[in-house]
């Protein structure tokens, strides 16, 4: 072996021959580099902020124009104030409670459907006295009647669980001063009477009713 190549090599026999050192290496990579970008945080413009300004301005007259008021003054057409003295008193409409309750039988016109559902339209077991269509309303009627010489054979529903004493005397009451019927309206205190008197039972049969009308005949 020759003393050249048992010779240690020089550090400077390492090196890149384009560099000379590693922080010139360096400084020439970062140099290379892009500048970092600035787009997203310059100044909002003078117009955008105007713009936002004059359209929060027209949002807020807009809502107090048309927007109402936070009070409850609106809702006391409707909803009696709370605390007065002495409590509402809910009015009941005795042709609405019919349009929901009996209408689909009895239609509208009060004339029924023939040879099914009996008419109320000069019916005797309507316009003799009070307690009977209250009784009927009440409780329900099954089985054969015969109205205004009429026979029927069908099965009407009970209300005694479904509507209270106020709105089975503004329904009767409707049914008795409708299409021509001029018979006395009904109370509350008549409805009441009748459900002390017979309590929860099944429903009537015509001749039950007749029975009850004979009684309280004078």
């Amino acid at each position: 072996m020759s003393k050249e190549s048992n010779k240690p090599q020089s550090p400077e026999e390492f090196r890149d021959s384009d560099s000379v050192h590693v922080n010139k290496i360096h400084q020439r990579i970062v140099s290379r580099e892009q500048l970092e970008p600035e787009e997203g945080f310059e100044p909002t413009p003078w117009w955008v902020w105007a713009i936002s300004v004059l359209l929060l301005f027209a949002m807020g007259y807009y809502l107090g124009r048309y927007g109402g008021s936070w009070s409850t003054v609106a809702h006391e057409v409707e909803q009696p104030s709370v605390g007065t003295a002495a409590p509402a008193v809910r009015v009941v409409k005795g042709d609405q409670i019919f349009i929901g309750v009996c209408q689909t039988c009895h239609q509208a016109t009060g004339l029924g459907v023939p040879g099914q559902y009996p008419p109320l339209v000069g019916s005797e077991w309507v316009n003799r006295d009070v307690e009977t269509p209250i009784r009927i309303v009440l409780y329900g009627l099954e089985g054969p009647l015969t109205v205004k010489g009429d026979s029927y054979n069908n099965k009407m529903p009970h209300f005694h669980d479904k509507l209270s004493d106020n709105e089975v005397a503004a329904v009767v009451s409707h049914i008795r001063t409708t299409w021509g019927n001029n018979a006395a309206p009904a109370k509350p205190e008549d409805v009441a009477a009748v459900r002390s008197q017979h309590g929860v039972r099944t429903p009537w049969s015509a001749t039950e009713l007749a029975t009850l009308k004979s009684a309280q005949a004078p």
